[in-house]
């Protein structure tokens, strides 16, 4: 499974300008100027809808999709052309380059494609449901209780239960599930627990986060 993104609206330079921006990663790209088209193809792998802000029926989609069950209600929306409506979400520029960056804006990188192979990535996860700057905060912040727990000078029950609820609330379920043996494992497991928070922490800091921290910056 790969992203894909749905582009309504009748439009052809739409979709010549954003296929080869998504295509090249490995996305798959959807063009159409018809709604029940547009509807039947939401499934877990549309990170992306752009809209025709001039095409008959937009408003009404877009309205029509916002009120639907999770995860099609959240998906990110840019419009394409004119002014559009407040509703429609943030215009897509133009320019290549800007329009790239726009994207990934509400997308995350747009080479990570395969991270949102769900629920394997709680970044793509989070950036999908509160927007770049938001998740790269929230991840912060996790990172942030993480490092302080890992320098505490005792891992209590009370400690290893916290961070197990934190981490599987981030979506970190692996992680997880190892505070949560630690809370009662006793010092073998509290190691594991920790070797694992270490491991998660150097992921954040050193891989594929970092590129959506500098997309929050």
């Amino acid at each position: 499974m790969t992203s894909s993104a749905i582009l309504y609206g009748a439009d052809a330079r739409m979709a010549a300008a954003v296929r080869p921006l998504l295509e090249p990663c490995g996305w798959a790209v959807h063009a159409t100027s018809d709604a029940a088209e547009a509807v039947a193809r939401l499934d877990d792998t549309v990170a992306l809808l752009m809209l025709d802000a001039r095409a008959a029926g937009a408003a009404a989609l877009l309205a029509d999709i916002r009120a639907r069950p999770h995860p099609a209600a959240s998906v990110p929306v840019l419009q394409w052309g004119g002014a559009g409506l407040p509703a429609m979400g943030a215009p897509a520029p133009d320019d290549g380059a800007a329009l790239a960056a726009a994207i990934a804006h509400v997308t995350g990188a747009l080479s990570d494609h395969a991270l949102r192979r769900m629920p394997h990535s709680p970044f793509y996860r989070l950036v999908r449901l509160l927007g770049t700057e938001d998740a790269v905060a929230m991840i912060d912040r996790f990172a942030g209780t993480m490092r302080a727990a890992l320098a505490a000078p005792v891992i209590t029950p009370d400690l290893a239960h916290r961070l197990a609820g934190i981490a599987g609330a981030i979506g970190y379920p692996d992680l997880g599930r190892a505070w949560g043996a630690a809370e009662h494992g006793g010092a073998h497991a509290i190691a594991r627990a920790m070797a694992a928070s270490h491991a998660t922490l150097a992921a954040i800091e050193r891989g594929d986060v970092a590129r959506y921290r500098d997309l929050g910056a």
